[in-house]
């Protein structure tokens, strides 16, 4: 069986409160400020040690790319680039962030990606899961289905959340933790290889050929 007949039949076998929570954690994440998202990512688990017996997945539900900002280091060097004042910038670097959906608590026991992003939530049913027996960095968001809304954020604001969403609960806040470069850099990657189609650059071009203003024809 190969790696898209297993897509296939996980696909298949994903409830549909778990994939319709997966599509609020990627809203979630637009909102948290995450300029790529997506689902069901590798995530680079290289020297990374399990943070308790729960952390066992390598692939992750949802996972966002942001920014985060924080003023220069005082010791750090960089040829051919200085500046006056350093304190008065802020420097941004990519961060992680991953959504993990349980929608029973048989799946939370069956563990999730907890060390692969620096900041690790869980979305759950509203009370399926108390924060107590959340591993201490992972944060908990509760979804209530009775409360849910959301729509498109027409507002045209400075620092503007894409979207309006009502019925989801911060319940737990997740710890910043770090992660290795690289491991950020691979799920760029991930993500980008999914982005990108270069059969569809190809078609566009060769759409074009037959204009002259844009190609050279030779006269008949």
């Amino acid at each position: 069986m190969n790696w898209k007949t297993v897509l296939e039949v996980l696909y298949t076998s994903e409830s549909s409160q778990h994939a319709f929570l997966k599509q609020v954690g990627k809203m979630l994440l637009y909102n948290m400020g995450c300029n790529l998202v997506d689902e069901e990512i590798k995530l680079n688990r290289l020297g990374m040690v399990p943070y308790t017996n729960l952390d066992n997945k390598k692939v992750i539900d949802v996972l966002g790319v942001g920014m985060r900002y924080t003023k220069p280091r005082k010791n750090g060097k960089c040829p051919y680039f200085h500046l006056k004042k350093p304190d008065k910038y802020l420097f941004g670097y990519n961060i992680l962030r991953g959504i993990e959906v349980k929608v029973s608590r048989s799946d939370f026991q069956n563990g999730f990606n907890i060390t692969g992003c620096n900041y690790n939530y869980l979305l759950t049913p509203m009370k399926l899961i108390s924060p107590s027996v959340i591993p201490r960095e992972v944060g908990l968001i509760e979804y209530n289905r009775y409360k849910f809304e959301c729509s498109i954020n027409e507002e045209e604001t400075p620092n503007n959340k894409p979207f309006k969403i009502k019925g989801l609960r911060l319940v737990k806040k997740p710890k910043f933790r770090r992660v290795p470069q690289f491991h950020i850099d691979h799920a760029i990657n991930q993500i980008a290889l999914r982005q990108c189609n270069p059969k569809s650059v190809y078609i566009k071009v060769m759409d074009k050929l037959s204009d002259p203003e844009l190609v050279y024809q030779d006269p008949v």
